[in-house]
């Protein structure tokens, strides 16, 4: 048999890979944040010129993929800004989930997206409201659509929580044994049980980028000031989105030097609810809603409330220009803004320089985004949040897209960081990503919030 592709001694990396994709075969590659899945997903598919070693016996048109690490075909985010999917007044254009995956069929009439597992009331919200999870749910689906004789998929179960994952799995292994098409994932780690229809490609870490990237230690940081005893505080409010009601009758309090953990299902609100404790959603003025001891709309303006609070979130990432370096977009975090404003201080520049150096990225502070794996751009979004040694702590799945090296990385930053005057809430799916400082509890289920 023909293969579709041939891969012939090609470096990735430090790793020299040979392998033939092939019809009705699902291919698992796996390898460490920088070790280059991404690239050769794009060699593969041609989207970077190709060298030698790879031959293809299909048409370009014959292969499907996506980029969800930077993907503007659901939403033009650099023609946005990230407070926009909460002002309905103010948005441009968004089209409904349904009209954009009817866009990607080949036959517009069809309803093949209905067997892929979305409920009618997802199809049916705008692009611009959905979690990062609902988003990639979109992304692998509008991949999924096009007739095509390769899929090409990077990194899908990221932001996943675990039954959506799980969920994922089980189709994609139906998807491509029931359409006779070759299926190749990229992921950080396994996720198919062993089979004689799966081959694992596994690609070593890039030593020198590995050198590069080796993290110091964070010396403790004081001088923060928590001057208040209610970080957050909700009462009797109902969030709605898109005309609907996401969750009734929330009431939560978190105290000053608490440590929360927030769980749910992909689009159950988690986001959306700690939207209105960072100043990011004007409807909290219309609320009975408590920020650092007053009462939103009593004059503080939104960013007072922003300069005591450091925010890791996947969709705050997503409006970043690939163009810009590591360094500004780690400076901006002085003002929150993308553009710094004002001039930073010595002692600002030195903490900088301190939390990269700590993350392992002191080696790229002028290297672009586009650069870098999805990995290191998101210990960027941290040194971000970080850069005001803030006293409350905001972090929506921060380790989403991280690989198992520099998860324990962050977890042990983190936990030199969670001291007992600061305020953490966490956003995590999985067990093994929950700080062990988290001392509370908080879900979401049914559009109800549960306390433990």
């Amino acid at each position: 048999m023909t293969p579709l592709i041939q891969v012939d001694q090609l470096k990735v990396g430090d790793t020299q890979v040979s392998f033939h994709l092939e019809p009705n075969r699902l291919y698992e590659i796996v390898g460490p944040n920088g070790s280059g899945k991404s690239y050769l997903a794009r060699v593969l598919c041609g989207k970077v010129f190709t060298p030698d070693g790879v031959t293809r016996h299909l048409s370009f048109k014959d292969i499907s993929y996506t980029d969800f690490t930077a993907d503007g075909s659901v939403f033009q985010y650099d023609k946005s800004y990230y407070q926009e999917r909460y002002q309905t007044g103010a948005r441009g254009e968004s089209i409904k989930v349904i009209d954009f995956l009817k866009r990607h069929q080949a036959d517009p009439g069809a309803d093949d997206f209905t067997k892929m597992g979305f409920p009618e009331y997802l199809l049916q919200r705008e692009l611009i409201d959905l979690s990062s999870g609902e988003t990639r749910k979109v992304l692998i689906a509008k991949t999924l659509l096009k007739p095509a004789q390769i899929y090409l998929l990077d990194n899908p179960f990221t932001g996943l929580d675990t039954v959506s994952a799980q969920e994922l799995s089980d189709f994609l292994q139906q998807f491509h044994q029931g359409k006779n098409v070759c299926l190749v994932v990229l992921t950080v780690k396994p996720h198919f049980k062993p089979h004689e229809n799966v081959q694992v490609i596994r690609l070593a870490p890039f030593h020198s980028r590995t050198v590069l990237s080796k993290p110091v230690e964070l010396p403790i940081i004081s001088g923060f000031k928590a001057d208040f005893e209610t970080a957050f505080q909700i009462r009797d409010t109902d969030i709605m989105v898109g005309g609907k009601i996401l969750l009734e009758n929330v009431n939560w309090t978190i105290r000053k030097g608490e440590k929360w953990l927030l769980q749910g299902a992909n689009g159950s609100g988690k986001t959306t609810l700690t939207s209105f404790f960072y100043a990011d959603n004007p409807s909290a003025y219309g609320h009975d809603i408590t920020v650092f001891d007053k009462k939103r709309g009593s004059g503080e303006s939104i960013w007072q409330i922003k300069s005591r609070i450091g925010l890791v979130s996947p969709e705050v990432q997503n409006y970043w220009p690939q163009t810009a370096t590591v360094w500004a977009v780690a400076r901006s975090g002085l003002t929150g803004t993308q553009v710094l404003t004002r001039k930073a201080t010595d002692k600002e520049n030195e903490y900088i320089h301190t939390l990269l150096a700590a993350l392992g990225l002191s080696a790229f502070e002028q290297v672009s985004l586009g650069q870098l794996s999805a990995g290191e751009k998101k210990l960027v979004m941290i040194a971000r949040a970080l850069v005001l040694n803030p006293p409350v702590i905001i972090l929506d799945e921060p380790f989403q897209g991280l690989d198992e090296e520099k998860t324990n990385l962050v977890q042990k930053l983190f936990t030199r960081l969670a001291t007992p005057d600061r305020t953490f809430l966490q956003i995590a799916h999985e067990q093994s990503e929950i700080l062990t400082s988290i001392d509370h509890k908080a879900w979401i289920q049914e559009k109800k919030l549960h306390i433990e």
